[in-house]
């Protein structure tokens, strides 16, 4: 019984070790995602913002230049320069993320494009995760785009400080205009298209991993759901084990204090008997029936040892040689007193089989050792067969005999523990039940066919 409370308490407590494991892993699993989702989203909004600075800073500097050509200032000429370096940044800090420069150019450059310093590292990040992504391959392209066109308006830039430089700005102001101008539309269709390819970017992106949000939140659900199951599934089925093992031991003991007090009262009669005989050839008679009731009783107790070891010993299977195991039993049991005259065969149709190899030794042992002990004196031609053949997919070893056989009534009872025959109660009532047990615990079962007077069949049916 302590036995099975360990048992049963070791299995609880792996169980919810596994079952934390499990939760605690989900739950990292999910932090990570949401750690991710969160980063992406603070990534496009660092970007949008950058993108917000990248367009103030180009449209003020076309600004100046407009005024520029108007004023000759050099005021605006210098407020031109000033606001031209935010695209100028953001195009550095692009070049050099595209060949892995170092970190301090990408940040120096994301800094001069007029982007918050906690922002750059999420920025860096998006950048380096998703360049090569479809999503964000076309918003990058749009944005070297526009630094291309950024170019192109300081190329018109040095064109129009060379005109007021040179006196020709009032003959070259028309068509510097209109270069400036057109510079101005086509960096305001990038700059919009940017922005919608960023949007659109982060609103895939946030789906695919709201979808693995809820995706890993279903399993998480569901494989914790199911761990519960089995835990209790797998408790439900201990506590049976052990509600019928409280059966058994309930009935073990009342059992047990009966049989030990009968010999022993047996005992202390012939004892008795033997203390008021006068005749000395009569006291070798007490002594021969004291000698059997020991025998009995140490019978009784190294079965009922047995059965209380294998009830705790765990099933260890191997592959069974079935042809040498039945050779061994049959070799061990033939040469005993009761076993003389009696002619043993052994027809072997399946030689291995995939099993508990010491249990199905006691099952085989146990078997034969019966059909000795209930052997018909009377008949002439006394045999024991044993024999192995597949029963449908599984591998059946037969043990029959043409001894003195099992009444009707009692056939559905030889399995019980403690069960004995009235008409033939020379064994512990414990054989029989330990078959039955130990064929189950390797996953079989024991089948019995019997006439009286005719002889028995107990046959063993396991997985190969």
């Amino acid at each position: 019984m302590e036995e099975g409370n360990k048992q049963s308490a070791g299995i609880t407590t792996t169980s919810i070790t596994g079952l934390i494991v499990v939760i605690v892993v989900s739950f990292i699993t999910l932090i990570l995602i949401n750690y991710f989702t969160l980063r992406v989203m603070s990534g496009v909004r660092a970007y949008l913002y950058g993108e917000s600075q990248y367009s103030k800073g180009e449209k003020d500097a076309s600004q100046n230049l407009l005024t520029f050509i108007n004023s000759g200032d050099i005021s605006d000429w210098n407020g031109y320069k000033e606001n031209i370096n935010i695209p100028n940044g953001d195009r550095r800090a692009r070049e050099a993320l595209i060949v892995d420069g170092s970190i301090d150019s990408i940040r120096q450059g994301l800094l001069q494009g007029g982007n918050h310093e906690s922002d750059i590292d999420n920025m860096i990040w998006l950048f380096s995760n998703f360049e090569t992504s479809s999503l964000m391959r076309e918003p990058i392209e749009s944005w070297r785009r526009g630094d291309s066109l950024i170019r192109q308006k300081e190329m018109v830039a040095s064109k129009i400080k060379s005109a007021v430089d040179g006196g020709t700005i009032a003959q070259e102001k028309s068509q510097l205009t209109e270069e400036l101008r057109v510079n101005m539309v086509q960096l305001t269709i990038e700059e919009k298209k940017f922005s919608t390819l960023l949007g659109n970017a982060a609103r895939v992106i946030t789906s695919y991993l709201f979808v693995a949000n809820v995706v890993l939140t279903l399993i998480i659900i569901g494989v914790v759901s199911l761990y519960i199951f089995k835990l209790l599934k797998k408790l439900n089925e201990k506590n049976l084990d052990l509600e019928l093992a409280n059966k058994e031991l309930d009935r073990l003991v009342y059992t047990i204090s009966h049989d030990l007090r009968s010999p022993i009262s047996s005992m202390m009669g012939l004892v008795g008997l033997a203390q008021r005989e006068k005749e000395m050839s009569q006291m070798s008679t007490y002594l021969d029936m004291m000698e059997q009731t020991l025998k009995k009783q140490e019978s009784f107790v190294k079965e009922t040892i047995e059965m209380s070891r294998e009830n705790r010993r765990d099933v260890q299977k191997e592959i069974v040689d079935l042809s040498q195991m039945l050779d061994h039993i049959i070799s061990l049991h033939k040469h005993m007193p009761d076993a003389q005259g009696i002619r043993f065969t052994i027809d072997v149709g399946v030689y291995r089989i995939f099993t508990d190899k010491h249990r199905l030794q006691v099952i085989l042992s146990n078997l034969v050792s019966n059909a000795i002990k209930y052997h018909d004196p009377a008949k002439d031609d006394r045999f024991i067969s044993v024999s192995t053949g597949s029963y449908m997919d599984k591998v059946k070893i037969e043990v029959s005999d043409n001894g003195i056989g099992i009444e009707t009534h009692d056939q559905n009872k030889v399995f019980e523990m403690f069960y004995m025959s009235k008409e033939h109660g020379k064994g512990s009532g414990l054989g029989l039940y330990i078959v039955n047990e130990m064929a189950r615990k390797i996953g079989g079962e024991v089948e019995v066919k019997s006439t009286p007077g005719e002889g028995s069949t107990f046959s063993v049916i396991l997985n190969k």
